[in-house]
């Protein structure tokens, strides 16, 4: 369906699929990558910005150290604060660039 550009489709199908309690951290980021830019090609920017930080949300729930996860999470939070930037509320602008100062502290 992505491939096809039935962009509204995949999101029904996806945010069903996502909410499966048996997906592994990695595969919930995935799901939520792929909602996000579901909502970008749709020009949903905040909708998108949120899925972004509910994949930096799954990467922060893995079990690898915090370094590692805040590498791993710093361009999914830098994607969510590009996004809102584009269409969000300027509160999730905020929070998307403390969550990227946060991210970027940790990382080192």
């Amino acid at each position: 369906m992505i491939h096809n550009g039935e962009y509204g489709r995949a999101i029904s199908s996806l945010e069903h699929d996502v909410k499966d309690q048996e997906l592994s951290p990695k595969q919930r980021v995935e799901y939520c990558g792929w909602l996000a830019e579901c909502n970008v090609r749709l020009e949903e920017h905040e909708e998108a910005g949120n899925w972004y930080l509910e994949a930096v949300r799954a990467v922060l729930s893995s079990e690898a150290d915090n370094r590692t996860k805040a590498r791993q999470a710093l361009p999914l939070c830098a994607k969510a604060l590009e996004a809102y930037e584009k269409g969000g509320d300027p509160a999730d602008v905020l929070v998307a660039a403390r969550l990227r100062q946060y991210l970027i502290g940790l990382s080192k």
